[in-house]
């Protein structure tokens, strides 16, 4: 292996060496006296008086930056995930969509910070005509998903640390997005439509808020970020809010319940289970649009809604990292709509 001799100079420590080199105390000392021979070998953890020169390993600067980042997030795992998504009319399927993803998921000594890098995106769609759509904007889930979050106590998301890195790719992506395919047939049939695509994803980098808003969306960030453990007493129970994917912004509520469904000496398995607060929502809204976009389709009649949410998570008990998961999500107007969500989450070799 490569080595360099470093001089020693004033102020230098065993400490500060190894962190401009991104290693341990420990590592640093046993490869100097890999070389360094006996007269200058370091014993316990303090530089020797007499000694004038360090043998480091030769690392390249990029080499070194990477050590000293691996060294801030020492928690590692890799995921691959599967989501189905499937729009169903009286239960004939009317739109399908498989994905599959793989990322890199690191967090810190303290569970403080966890970064979160796309790997691998695949999928499949039918109507196989709106492949172009997820063709144009696949780049920018790459961008998007190469983040870094600051965590709440309870591992939940408190705020996105890379946002103005993130915001700049989007900036640098705008004008591959308008070049690409999908953009030009849009502009085609409609000029005003292919602008509101540059404004939508505008609206969605403008602020670290509405980014949020984005993860908040995704199962992955879902089922790894979130306040799921049985065991912690709570004074009530949570309560998920979000946007109908159904209707036009009418606001769903559901009440979570967390329980355990099963543990031995190494593993836990918590079950998280949604109630829909149907008290909260405005059945005439409902209607109102039912009839005005699906009942020319369907012909029957505004039924009733309903909304199913189920996660199941396995957690190795020893490192507190989620080993797999399997989520459903399903929003209908019975036996009319169904718009159903399936996501499974597995750990693989790092």
């Amino acid at each position: 292996m490569d080595f360099i001799k470093y001089e020693i100079k004033k102020g230098d420590t065993l400490e500060s060496l190894a962190e401009k080199q991104g290693t341990s105390v420990k590592e640093l000392i046993n490869f100097h006296n890999l070389y360094c021979g006996t007269t200058n070998f370091i014993i316990g953890e303090k530089l020797p008086i007499h000694l004038q020169y360090l043998f480091l390993e030769k690392k390249t600067g990029e080499e070194i930056n990477k050590a000293i980042e691996d060294r801030k997030f020492p928690k590692k795992a890799r995921y691959r995930c599967e989501q189905f998504n499937t729009t169903k009319v009286e239960d004939r399927i009317t739109f399908h969509c498989n994905t599959k993803k793989e990322y890199v998921v690191e967090k810190d000594a303290a569970n403080t910070k966890a970064k979160v890098k796309l790997k691998e995106y695949l999928y499949k769609i039918n109507p196989e005509n709106m492949a172009l759509a997820i063709e144009a904007v696949k780049e920018l889930e790459f961008d998007k998903e190469d983040v870094i979050f600051n965590l709440n106590d309870d591992h939940t998301i408190k705020g996105v640390e890379n946002f103005p890195q993130i915001k700049e790719k989007w900036e640098l992506f705008k004008p591959k997005l308008k070049a690409s395919e999908f953009y030009r047939q849009v502009e085609k049939i409609n000029s005003k439509a292919a602008e509101d695509i540059i404004k939508g994803g505008g609206l969605e980098f403008e602020n670290e808020a509405n980014l949020r808003k984005t993860y908040d969306k995704s199962l992955l960030y879902h089922v790894l970020f979130n306040d799921f453990d049985a065991r912690k007493k709570r004074k009530q129970n949570d309560v998920l809010k979000f946007i109908s994917q159904i209707f036009v912004n009418v606001p769903i509520e559901l009440e979570l319940q967390h329980t355990i469904i099963k543990e031995d000496d190494y593993f836990i398995e918590f079950r998280t289970v949604g109630t829909l607060l149907k008290d909260k929502i405005d059945n005439a809204v409902l209607e109102e649009q039912y009839n005005k976009f699906y009942k020319p389709i369907i012909e029957y009649g505004f039924s009733e809604y309903n909304y199913d949410y189920r996660i199941r998570r396995m957690v190795d008990k020893k490192t507190g990292t989620i080993i797999n998961a399997s989520a459903l999500m399903k929003e209908e107007v019975k036996n009319n709509y169904q718009f159903v969500t399936q996501f499974d989450l597995k750990q693989i070799e790092y």
